[in-house]
C-alpha cells in the first residue's frame, strides 16, 4: 500500500491538453497542468541549471551549443516545442524539444514540486 507522500508523486494519468499543455493526474487525485514553456524554463539538466546549481534564467542551451532565449521570437520557438516524451524508468519523463535538447529528466517528484496550481504555488512560497 502506498503512503500519502508516494501518492503525491505517483502519476496515474499524463495527457496533452488541446492548448498544448501537459496535464498530470496524481495518485492523490490532484491535477497539475504545465505550460510547455514553463517546463522548458524549469529544465532540471546541468546545462540549463548552470554550474553548481545556479540557475541561468531564460537562457537555455540548444544541442548545437547556441544560447536560446526561450519564447522571444519565432526562430526560438523550437526551444519550447515538444517533439516527444519518453518515460524514464518508473520515476521520470524525458522531453525532447524541437531544438534537440533532451538532457533534462523531469522526475515525478520534481514535477509535483513545481506544480503551478494556486494551492501548490502558495505552499511552495511559504
Amino acid at each position: 500500500m502506498q503512503t500519502p507522500a508516494q501518492l503525491m508523486t505517483d502519476p496515474v494519468n499524463l495527457s496533452w491538453n488541446d492548448d498544448g499543455s501537459v496535464k498530470i493526474v496524481w495518485g492523490d487525485a490532484h491535477e497539475s497542468v504545465y505550460a510547455v514553456a514553463a517546463l522548458r524554463e524549469k529544465c532540471p539538466c546541468a546545462t540549463c541549471k548552470g554550474t553548481h546549481g545556479a540557475p541561468t534564467t531564460l537562457v537555455r542551451q540548444s544541442r548545437g551549443g547556441l544560447p536560446i532565449v526561450t519564447g522571444k521570437n519565432p526562430a526560438q520557438q523550437a526551444a519550447v516545442t515538444v517533439k516527444r516524451t519518453d518515460p524514464v524508468g518508473g520515476y521520470a519523463i524525458r522531453f525532447t524539444w524541437a531544438d534537440g535538447h533532451d538532457a533534462g529528466l523531469f522526475s515525478f517528484r520534481y514535477l509535483r514540486s513545481i506544480c503551478p496550481c494556486p494551492t501548490c504555488s502558495a505552499a511552495a512560497a511559504s
